[in-house]
């Protein structure tokens, strides 16, 4: 897993991405009939937090320090451990439920599947889940600033396009897919925030951060309505077994 991606972000991070939709959640509780969860690569607890509606027991796995720090204190319910997904240390045979949030692109794939068959219990369910970005014109215009600055916009969406080819043609030996509308509309403050979350974004240390952010301020004047703007985005999720 790429552990050093966020260092530096975490606080950005918790303050500025998107949560996920409730349906999931009664999805995943449905569908699974789970009693224990582990959401690997859990952050800063966003999607952690999502599952304690639910009364399964919790277990949340992330291995960046900096990130792990706002998870002890967004996620007391759940038991924290600091490991990689490839290798959480969590007991064999334990866990009905493995999430991955936004997260399964950083990890090493075949490992990580083992990982989960080790720890999985019979009923063992994987979920991988995505928030993904439609397409406006304001979305075009925030990409062409990201090209022009950090030359890596698409990086997202690349790793989300080959991971829906890895998931559908032979990683699980069972798979469901649902996507649930999840838009975000941002006022400039989330706008700005939610941008310079990104792994690709650069930092306030590059000399052009500055320029960079007073870009995607000017994107925001020219498309906003009522102080706001339009974010389409989807929450999608493939749910799937290894047996």
């Amino acid at each position: 897993m790429n552990e050093e991606k966020f260092t530096g972000k975490a606080d950005v991070y918790d303050k500025f991405r998107p949560s996920y939709p409730k349906e999931l959640i009664d999805i995943l509780y449905e569908k699974t009939q789970a009693d224990t969860v582990a959401d690997i690569g859990a952050g800063t607890g966003i999607f952690t937090k999502c599952l304690s509606a639910k009364p399964w027991k919790i277990t949340a796995v992330e291995p960046n320090a900096d990130m792990l720090e706002i998870l002890k204190q967004r996620a007391s319910f759940a038991e924290i451990i600091n490991a990689p997904a490839e290798n959480t240390g969590i007991p064999s045979g334990t866990i009905d439920l493995v999430t991955a949030a936004q997260a399964f692109h950083w990890f090493d794939k075949e490992k990580f599947k083992a990982e989960c068959q080790r720890i999985f219990t019979p009923k063992g369910h994987l979920a991988i889940i995505w928030n993904t970005h439609g397409k406006n014109e304001f979305r075009y215009e925030r990409d062409r600033i990201f090209d022009k600055y950090c030359g890596m916009s698409n990086s997202m969406k690349g790793s989300t396009t080959e991971g829906d080819k890895l998931l559908r043609n032979g990683y699980f030996s069972g798979m469901e897919f649902y996507c649930i509308d999840n838009n975000m509309n941002m006022n400039e403050e989330q706008f700005i925030g939610y941008s310079l979350s990104h792994s690709y974004a650069i930092k306030a240390d590059n000399e052009n951060y500055e320029k960079f952010v007073d870009e995607l301020r000017n994107a925001f004047a020219k498309f906003q309505h009522n102080s706001t703007v339009e974010f389409p985005q989807k929450t999608e999720c493939y749910l799937g077994r290894f047996i």
